[in-house]
């Protein structure tokens, strides 16, 4: 036998490659947690490390945070093997629980954490999965926009995941910096990863999303949510690089290309689209997402020296070293714009984009540490619901932050000091506070608006110039001059900036137009309009159009997405007196029947309508809305508006709306493995009678036996809410024995509020009071036989007595 030996020093070294192998194994992945003050609970994390973690002690990453989807977990994110186009060629045997989080960090230098986002574990719940125990609410503490009692416990995500990145920081060898730290997140987390990054700009530098959800989003402390859309993200998203993915198979295909037409059309600052070739509602191309962050990993991500933010609910919150405190009594949304050093404007609305703005509050702020130590300032203050200036002084604190208070209804701040280059300051303002405005294709148009000047000197020689990246605007007047705009006072302009939109498409939904703003021969701003381009809107008929004013309207032929058929529903809803005219004072909901919606079997039904517009006429508005959960969509919302005219409308006879119409389709394409929904927008103006003659209703009659049927008072037609007696007259030899139609029961007279039109049958049988005993007996035969549904039969005596029925088949059973 032959001994090998090694060489003097092979065992040694050895050991140590078999140290480091042992080293790197065991931080490539890694389960923790710790203890989160915001949920006074330990919370668990996934950590991915790269493979030269372990080796080299010297070098910092930067970090992915993952946001799984509704039925995953840090440990897993699922999905059928079959629904993998790349299987069985890419070798996988079961779903790919942590999918590509542990092979990407292994080969390149970046640390992934997938956080956990359901709620803590500390209500009763049976759900486990794993091994691993948690409460019953929904991921993310979502509650259902549809349901009347939900369990949201009101947990600040925010906060979970600033303390999150606090410990990963502390424990990790990071590169604690936004520039070198993001968010992704799939779906549920997709939708979370955009509030998320919006509520923590300072923290995060680029942030993407999977398919994310299409949601009703509520946010806020337990018991006080506030509804922050998705679509309406990006306006908090400010100075932060973004990348949409979704798939082409995704069931919620069209909502995705809906945020990236907003993204674009809004012209969000760094927005990059992908759609990835994948036939479901999943995180497709994730390598190629996480290359887009390592990418943003190499830029700068200054602050944006002009900001926004908006903050659901929450009645403090920071951003950015600035402190808001708010003091009101209701549920909105706080929402602060353009914040510079020399100006910003603070507001909340109920719901956005074009709920009410809140007058009765009042809105703390403390700035960042901008301005000279100990210094006076002077603030010049626009208010926006009425339309007033007012002025404050003070002086910075010893750290250069100014402290004020503002009052509610929406306020443009002015901020001026001694050391500042102060000068005029000229902010433009929607007609009506509006946050968006709608334009059809091819009628001309104007701008309205009104130019602010919350600077401490006059503005001369005023320049405002139009102009837009939208393809299908036409400006045939693109400039207008003012020639002076004093310190501390607003001008209302309307009909100037003239254009018109030349086409319509669905790609082109968003836009904007940008208003460069010069005086006395300087450009001193650039401020942009959001505003839809909408196609053709026709009148609808009156016999199309439905007002729910505190009434109901039976027998509607409605569209059942999730199903796919037409049933006839019974309508109701609104405030007023049910007459269905829309008069001075009322809350009405409307509905408008579409001749053909989007899918083939939605033919002549009538469909929700959400008002856009609003702020075109000042009588109206609108103070709530409705939100309705989509079948079969992943909690997918539509949107109905409360409209409601104010007293003070001058129009005695009617007034117009311009109304969104939505329809919905579910498409099973099987061969594809696809089960997409679509959802299509209509538009229609209505013009409605705000008095006179409401909609009446008749009262159709018919006897069974030998009798009449009396009608008090004897109109043909009657209104909504009126009091009619119906009363049945038997014949000679007949006696009165019930009512059938829309009413039944033997009550005669019979009171009757008329809520819609009325069939009533009244019953007659001969007078048999000398037969103390019936026995008798009837065929019924029903078809198709055998059959499922349900046969009712009505039977009726001269008097009360005692009945024994009995039901044989026709074998004697």
């Amino acid at each position: 036998m032959i001994h090998i030996l090694p060489k003097p020093g092979f065992r040694i070294v050895l050991l140590i490659l078999f140290f480091l192998i042992g080293i790197s194994a065991s931080f490539a992945q890694k389960d923790s947690s710790f203890y989160c003050q915001a949920f006074e609970t330990e919370r668990w994390y996934r950590i991915y490390l790269p493979a030269n973690y372990g080796v080299d002690s010297d070098k910092d990453y930067p970090v992915v945070y993952y946001f799984h989807g509704w039925s995953g977990r840090y440990k897993w994110d699922e999905y059928d093997v079959a629904d993998d186009p790349e299987y069985p060629g890419n070798g996988r045997v079961k779903p790919p629980f942590v999918m590509e989080w542990l092979d990407y960090s292994q080969n390149h230098e970046v640390i992934i954490v997938t956080w956990d986002g359901y709620e803590p574990n500390l209500h009763a719940g049976n759900k486990t999965r794993e091994g691993i125990r948690y409460g019953n609410c929904q991921p993310y503490d979502y509650p259902r926009a549809h349901e009347t009692s939900v369990r949201h416990w009101g947990w600040d995500f925010k906060m979970y995941f600033r303390e999150l990145v606090a410990h990963i920081d502390s424990n990790y060898r990071t590169v604690a910096d936004r520039d070198h730290r993001a968010i992704t997140g799939l779906s549920m987390g997709g939708l979370e990863s955009l509030y998320i990054t919006g509520q923590n700009k300072d923290l995060v530098g680029s942030l993407s999303a999977f398919c994310p959800a299409d949601v009703a989003s509520m946010f806020g402390p337990k018991g006080h949510l506030s509804l922050f859309p998705v679509p309406e993200m990006y306006r908090s998203l400010k100075g932060i690089s973004m990348r949409l993915t979704a798939t082409d198979g995704d069931w919620l295909h069209a909502h995705d290309m809906l945020l990236k037409r907003i993204f674009e059309g809004s012209g969000f600052g760094s927005f990059e689209f992908h759609e990835a070739d994948f036939p479901d509602h999943w995180a497709a191309d994730i390598d190629k997402q996480l290359d887009y962050h390592m990418g943003e990993f190499e830029k700068v991500h200054p602050k944006p020296d002009n900001w926004s933010h908006i903050c659901p609910t929450y009645l403090t919150f920071d951003q950015w070293g600035y402190n808001f405190n708010v003091d009101r009594n209701s549920n909105a949304l706080t929402i602060v714009e353009q914040v510079s050093k020399n100006h910003m404007k603070v507001f909340s609305r109920t719901f956005i984009p074009d709920g009410p703005i809140v007058s009765n509050e009042t809105i703390q702020v403390s700035t960042d540490k901008l301005y000279a130590p100990s210094t006076a300032f002077s603030l010049n203050i626009y208010n926006m619901t009425d339309a007033s200036f007012s002025t404050q002084t003070g002086a910075s604190t010893v750290e250069g932050k100014l402290e004020f208070s503002l009052p509610g209804g929406g306020n443009i701040v002015g901020i001026n000091t001694d050391n500042m280059d102060n000068s005029a300051d000229l902010i433009v303002v929607n007609k009506q506070n509006a946050d968006y405005l709608y334009f059809e294709k091819g009628k001309p148009y104007f701008l309205d608006f009104t130019l602010v000047n919350v600077g401490n000197q006059d503005a001369d020689n005023i320049t405002v110039k139009a102009f837009s990246k939208h393809p299908f605007i036409t400006f045939s007047e693109d400039e207008m001059t003012i020639p002076n705009l004093s310190s501390a006072t607003a001008i209302q302009l309307d009909s100037v900036i003239e254009f018109s939109f030349t086409d319509y498409n669905e790609e082109n939904l968003a836009g904007n137009i940008l208003l460069e703003i010069s005086y006395n021969g300087a450009v001193a701003d650039t401020q942009k309009i959001v505003f839809f381009a909408i196609p053709e809107s026709p009148y609808a008929v009156a016999d199309d159009i439905i007002v729910l004013d505190g009434r109901s309207e039976s027998s509607v032929p409605v569209f059942n997405q999730g199903s796919n058929s037409v049933s006839n529903r019974t309508l109701g809803g609104g405030t007023g007196n049910g007459n269905g005219v829309f008069e001075k004072g009322e809350e009405i909901i409307v509905y408008v029947k579409l001749e053909q919606g989007l899918a083939p079997k939605d033919k002549n039904t009538f469909h929700k309508a959400y008002l856009i517009g609003e702020y075109d006429n000042p009588y109206i508005s609108v103070n709530k809305q409705k939100y309705d959960e989509k079948s079969s969509q992943a909690g997918a919302t539509s949107t109905s508006s409360f409209v409601t005219l104010s007293n003070a409308y001058p129009n005695t006879d009617s007034v117009e709306l311009w109304l969104r119409l939505e329809s919905l389709y579910n498409e099973n394409k099987p061969e594809a493995r696809r089960n997409t929904y679509e959802f299509h927008y209509d538009y229609r103006r209505v013009k409605l009678l705000t008095s006179g003659e409401g909609i009446k209703y008749s009262i159709e009659t018919s006897v069974v036996g030998s009798g009449s049927i009396s009608v008090t008072p004897s109109d043909s037609l009657f209104d909504y809410g009126q009091e009619v007696t119906l009363t049945a007259i038997p014949d000679s030899g007949w006696v009165f024995s019930g009512w059938w139609g829309d009413f039944l029961g033997s009550t005669n007279p019979y009171q009757l509020i008329i809520e819609g039109n009325v069939t009533a049958i009244a019953s007659f049988d001969k007078d048999a009071s000398a037969i103390d005993e019936i026995e008798n007996g009837m065929k019924v035969t029903t078809a198709p036989n055998p059959f499922t549904g349900t046969t009712t039969i009505h039977y009726s005596l001269y008097k009360e007595k005692q009945v024994f029925l009995a039901i044989f088949d026709l074998k004697g059973k």
